[in-house]
């Protein structure tokens, strides 16, 4: 269909779309660069009870390595609305990963949003939290519940991981005393590795990386699942 000028939207589960279908994606989507929209869901630890099997880890790793491959990783609904609109307008290979559960409305529809331009919530100096998808609205929780403790952090909204915004994740390095990033992902070849390369290029310092380490998930409630980030 793309090689015929049509823009397939093609969608399944994340762990069958990025990972049972990674040959093809790889050889006959990327390498020839044509224009075909992955939209995967059920992506991430969050899909809980459905346990290691299902709880994809490391899709955003797979396709961020893949060359022609643009990468988007959407917050709520508001942004996957967006997302889908402002991919059309391009050409080429993306890959947009969505998750399964319900997610807080972060942004209205007057927001201005741009492929490869991350958001900047808050102004705090204390600390960055870079993150991505469902963890967007997890960040801004403990932003809002550290504020009470007279604790001040930013909350960057990563929603394009692959082309990464490097002038924002410098800019905040400057800026702020400690640098965290948080994923519903594996802290390999994640968002967090994403940032630390960027980092260990411009701006070498410490990060943070909080997300699933060099193992599977379990099978648990998908609200349970999420928040063991945070005490990780």
């Amino acid at each position: 269909m793309a090689t015929c000028g049509k823009i397939p939207f093609v969608s399944t589960f994340a762990i069958f779309a990025a990972g049972r279908a990674y040959d093809q994606i790889r050889n006959s989507i990327c390498y020839p660069n044509l224009n075909v929209k992955i939209c995967a869901t059920h992506a991430g630890i969050s899909v809980g009870e459905d346990g290691a099997t299902h709880q994809m880890l490391e899709d955003i790793g797979l396709m961020r390595g893949l060359p022609n491959m643009t990468v988007v990783s959407v917050s709520d609904d508001t942004q996957t609305k967006w997302a889908i609109e402002e991919i059309l307008k391009i050409q080429g290979p993306v890959y947009v990963r969505l998750g399964r559960l319900k997610s807080p409305i972060i942004y209205d529809e007057k927001q201005h949003f741009e492929l490869g331009k991350g958001i900047q919530i808050g102004e705090g100096t204390d600390a960055t939290v870079f993150a991505t998808g469902l963890m967007v609205s997890e960040a801004i929780m403990a932003k809002e519940e550290l504020e009470k403790e007279g604790i001040h952090i930013r909350v960057v909204d990563i929603h394009t991981i692959k082309p990464i915004d490097r002038e924002l994740i410098v800019k905040c390095a400057k800026e702020t005393k400690r640098l965290i990033t948080i994923e519903d992902h594996s802290i390999i070849n994640g968002l967090g590795s994403a940032v630390c390369e960027v980092l260990s290029e411009e701006y070498p310092c410490k990060v943070t990386r909080l997300g699933m380490k060099d193992t599977f998930g379990k099978s648990r409630k998908s609200r349970e699942a999420i928040r063991i980030f945070w005490v990780m």
